[in-house]
């Protein structure tokens, strides 16, 4: 009951805090109503992405004449840096206060990067044994934020400086595929004159998997800190960074069965795995937080209209 209370509390003041910020805002109007009222801002530049994160497949066992085998697959990814475009529109209260609404367009690539690493260890003798292999393969990582802000100015000498925040709905899709390292036994009757020996043999396959496409709605916050430099009365360059802050969701990579050849001896191609046989190791791959947040830089050109 008591943190309702201070909540309340908290909101009465926040709420006599914008009331104070309104009417000092219009004190500045009643001295200079010749502002101009409307503000449009078309920008492009560069998006830093904030994704990375590693997904890992590993399983340990033994059977039969194997002391040991050990598998593991890190996938890692990494959104790469783009093209970024926003646009605004804001009305002003006063000279120095008003509201943007705007939104966006950022669209990464994901380079996906898997090492497989096999190591086994035969009952009968002292060798460990190891084999290595990694896949490259490229996803998709798009957000589209649309955002409603507050926007303060004030001026530092020839500088027009605009802070801006608020919350932002965004427009999320993601994609990758990649492989991972499956490790099997076998047994196979070898004839050796005048023997027959029943013999056992290991082997790995390359499973592809994927996060198929994706898309979801998520809300968050941004934060912008842009210059302007005026041309004219009218019309402006404008620089400006600003921050996307997207709440990351979680993912699972699906395996896909089919028919697939042993990739590091000769003797088995074309085995086939199902669904069913999958489905327990697909589990032990962890699954992958992705989160769209990314920093934009960009310069753009401002048109000021609507003065009385």
């Amino acid at each position: 009951m008591t943190l309702l209370f201070r909540r309340k509390g908290a909101a009465k003041k926040t709420a006599a805090l914008i009331a104070v910020v309104l009417f000092a805002s219009l004190c500045v109007y009643a001295q200079d109503p010749t502002w101009p009222r409307f503000e449009l801002n078309l920008n492009t530049g560069y998006g830093l992405s904030q994704f990375k994160g590693t997904s890992t497949y590993s399983d340990n066992w033994s059977y039969s004449s194997l002391e040991y085998v050990r598998e593991n697959t890190p996938v890692g990814l990494k959104g790469e840096n783009a093209f970024f475009f926003k646009g605004s529109f804001s009305y002003f209260f006063t000279p120095k206060f008003g509201v943007q609404l705007g939104g966006g367009l950022f669209s990464s690539n994901v380079p996906v990067t898997s090492d497989f690493s096999f190591d086994w260890k035969w009952k009968s003798g002292s060798t460990a044994y190891n084999r290595t292999r990694s896949w490259t393969s490229e996803g998709k990582l798009s957000t589209t934020p649309l955002f409603l802000n507050a926007v303060g100015k004030f001026r530092v000498k020839f500088l027009d400086i605009a802070v801006s925040a608020g919350p932002a709905l965004y427009f999320n899709s993601f994609e990758a595929d990649s492989q991972v390292g499956f490790g099997m036994t076998y047994f196979r009757y070898v004839y050796v004159y005048p023997y027959i020996y029943y013999v056992q043999g290991i082997e790995a396959f390359a499973i592809p998997i994927e996060i198929p496409q994706t898309s979801w709605t998520s809300f968050g916050a941004n934060l912008g800190l842009g210059v302007d430099f005026k041309v004219s009365p009218t019309v402006a360059i404008g620089l400006e960074g600003r921050y996307f802050l997207v709440p990351k969701k979680s993912l699972r990579w699906e395996w896909s069965p089919g028919t697939y050849d042993g990739i590091f001896f000769d003797y088995l191609k074309d085995v086939e795995f199902e669904a069913s046989d999958l489905e327990d190791y697909q589990e032990k791959m962890t699954g992958i937080d992705v989160k769209p947040s990314f920093f934009s830089i960009s310069a753009g050109i401002k048109i000021f209209f609507g003065r009385k």
